[in-house]
């Protein structure tokens, strides 16, 4: 017998979410620790027995994970972005959001646009700069985000591992 539609659609927004998880908890790890270092850390200080090199390319694979993966659930909910900017069909989340897809870009353009457009300038340092606090809002963005859901999460955990 087919699961209906609806649920279907639920598990594969939850496969993807939950794909998504490690590379952006990994992601905020490392971010955390490279904070160290643009607050003035050396970069020839180990953390965790690493080097600041090592910490850097964990974090832009697992960010470039994330990204690829975040497009995928952003995609998922093409809905969402019909209804953004019309008055029918908000939730109550529907602010948190759009602060947090804002947040999402705001953070992921502060980092490609230096490493990508910019030379190691005062300027890049300065994007850079906004990237860090961009990266924190983020993060505290995504933990209102995942709890707002946290029943979601529950029931479909159960729903697909078969635990009722």
């Amino acid at each position: 017998m087919k699961e209906p539609n609806k649920l279907q659609k639920a598990k594969r927004n939850y496969y993807v979410d939950m794909a998504s998880l490690l590379p952006f908890l990994i992601m905020i790890f490392t971010g955390i620790i490279l904070l160290g270092y643009h607050a003035g850390k050396p970069a020839s200080h180990h953390t965790l027995s690493m080097s600041s090199g090592f910490w850097l390319n964990a974090h832009i694979v697992t960010s470039l994970i994330t990204i690829g993966l975040v497009c995928v659930h952003l995609y998922q909910h093409i809905s969402w972005f019909k209804k953004l900017f019309s008055k029918v069909g908000k939730s109550k989340k529907w602010i948190r959001n759009l602060i947090l897809l804002i947040l999402f870009i705001a953070t992921t353009l502060t980092s490609l646009i230096p490493w990508l457009v910019m030379e190691d300038t005062s300027s890049s340092k300065l994007v850079l700069g906004l990237h860090n606090k961009f990266g924190l809002l983020l993060i505290i963005f995504f933990v209102i985000h995942v709890l707002s859901y946290s029943k979601w999460i529950v029931a479909l955990t159960k729903n697909v591992f078969g635990k009722n």
